[in-house]
């Protein structure tokens, strides 16, 4: 424990929170931002956007305690697609498509633990690598090649915590160029030992931009979560830093840090700090005192419409049924931050975005997180170097 607390990454940056405190400042880009309100709903734009951020490159597809043991498998939708996501008798995680190769139904639904995917319809059944090892009637099958028959892979590899593929069948991950130095930071945290808490899973009427705004600044806390989870945190105060010209890391002091930056107490990383990272274009990671929470948020079809995953990990696994049931207790507030207040908030955001007659959405200095976000999109677009 000494030594995961000697390399927290918070340790890199409490000199910069506490002068940002003490000046009740924040990080700042060097200018406001102007987005086009049809940055947000030009269903056109959308499209173009899914195939430059979310076609043809890596996502992540779970975190690894999501999938702790063989057998243990998930299921979520991701743009146009199905996804399983399961671990084999030897450990090794795979993404399939979700689709059984006889005549389409799905396989699987939720989560679970099963050495075979049944298929509901004709009985097919396929092992956790998706290699098809049942048929019934097997007789009506004589000619076909088993071996070319099996669930459509992904491209997946596991690595700091989370299993990534990428939604082409015919492409390749490569999770270290796409990381870069950002890889080195993630793996300080030893997510591949955290532990499943809790999964909710969301579908809010805005864009994908929109839903991840909100967890790129802590300026909104006070008005939209002033009353849970707010007064924890020192609002609109918190570096940034961009990896890999791409990812970026926001380190938000906690309440308890003030103290510190007034030299009346001792720095604890844990206790003082959230640091936040966005993993470019779909996963942010919220580090608590408690654990993280891995946010997952991608576009449907629909312009519109995001879908989000929310799974709070704990930074171990439970010894007794006592601590199951705190770990359960302490996730509750996260959650419903997320389901009861910045889920209503983001769903009036979204209509405000595609009604409204002003020409665009204003993003501040003190805002270079969701500046980040626009600016990668108009860089995968093309429209900026």
């Amino acid at each position: 424990m000494a030594d995961q607390l000697a390399r927290h990454a918070a340790f890199d940056l409490v000199d910069r929170m506490n002068e940002l405190i003490r000046s009740s400042t924040t990080d700042m880009a060097p200018s406001m931002m102007r987005v086009p309100l049809e940055h947000y709903n030009s269903q056109e734009r959308h499209e173009r956007e899914l195939q430059a951020m979310f076609r043809t490159t890596p996502l992540c597809a779970a975190p690894s305690a999501s999938i702790a043991h063989p057998g243990d498998y998930t299921t979520r939708e991701v743009l146009d697609r199905s996804l399983l996501i399961s671990r084999d008798a030897e450990g090794e995680a795979h993404v399939v498509l979700n689709y059984c190769t006889h005549r389409g139904a799905m396989i699987a639904n939720g989560d679970g633990c099963t050495k075979r995917h049944a298929c509901p319809y004709h009985g097919w059944t396929f092992d956790p690598a998706g290699t098809l090892v049942g048929i019934p009637g097997a007789e009506g099958f004589a000619e076909l090649d088993r071996s070319t028959a099996g669930l459509v892979k992904l491209p997946t590899v596991e690595a700091y915590g989370f299993i990534w593929c990428i939604l082409d069948p015919n492409g390749s991950v490569d999770i270290e160029a796409d990381l870069g130095e950002f890889g080195a930071e993630l793996g300080r945290w030893g997510y591949d030992s955290f532990w499943k808490v809790a999964v909710y899973d969301h579908v809010f009427p805005a864009n994908w931009k929109t839903t991840m705004e909100a967890f790129s600044e802590t300026y909104h806390f006070p008005y939209v979560h002033g009353a849970s989870i707010g007064p924890g945190v020192i609002a609109n105060t918190a570096t940034f830093d961009l990896f890999a010209s791409r990812h970026h890391r926001l380190g938000a002091p906690l309440t308890p840090m003030r103290a510190h930056a007034e030299g009346d107490a001792e720095f604890d990383p844990v206790w003082h700090t959230s640091l936040l990272y966005w993993k470019c274009p779909d996963l942010m990671l919220a580090n608590t005192p408690m654990g993280v929470e891995v946010v997952q948020v991608t576009p449907t079809l629909d312009v519109g419409q995001t879908r989000l995953r929310h799974t709070m990990l704990a930074r171990s696994a439970p010894t007794t049924d006592e601590e199951r049931e705190i770990a359960l207790a302490m996730s509750v507030p996260a959650a419903n931050a997320i389901t009861l207040e910045d889920g209503p908030t983001l769903s009036t955001c979204g209509r405000g975005l595609s009604e409204g007659d002003h020409s665009h959405a204003t993003i501040g200095r003190n805002e270079p997180g969701v500046q980040n976000i626009h600016e990668q999109a108009q860089r995968a677009l093309g429209e900026i170097a």
